[in-house]
């Protein structure tokens, strides 16, 4: 007998990442994003939304779900055909998927408690806030789907 070793996988845990973009107010026709802030006991910073799947859930259906409850928000859902894998925490691994919602001109956030504040900004500043490679690829497709 060949000495392979059969210690189960690792589960995969599915996540969301959903990119909020509503249209810009006055003559500037560009998107504007929506960031939120995490407090410092979840590590800080700026980020868009992002969510663990529930049992049997698609990721078009996490991506709904944790974009109305973080913020409240619904609008017209993109799946930008991006994902990536990680590890995280106690090294529970990980699957992220990307999304983008489209809200309406003027929408305003409802904020659940695991973010202590959001800004609507231009991506520029938007750029300029994101850190994670992840964030900052799928946030260029985001923009790149802005229609």
């Amino acid at each position: 007998m060949l000495g392979y070793d059969h210690a189960p996988l690792a589960r995969v845990r599915q996540k969301a990442l959903v990119w909020i973009l509503r249209p810009a107010s006055g003559k500037d026709a560009g998107p504007e994003v929506l960031l939120l802030q995490r407090p410092e006991r979840r590590g800080g910073g700026l980020h868009p939304v992002t969510g663990k799947g529930d049992e049997g859930e698609s990721a078009a259906e996490t991506a709904a779900r944790e974009a109305e409850e973080e913020t409240g928000l619904r609008g017209d859902l993109l799946d930008l055909c991006l994902s990536h894998g990680f590890e995280g925490r106690n090294r529970k691994r990980f699957e992220e998927h990307a999304f983008l919602l489209k809200v309406a001109a003027g929408a305003k956030p409802r904020l659940s408690d695991e973010h202590i504040a959001f800004c609507w900004v231009r991506p520029d500043e938007a750029r300029a806030a994101v850190s994670y490679p992840a964030h900052q690829a799928t946030l260029e497709e985001a923009l790149a789907n802005w229609v």
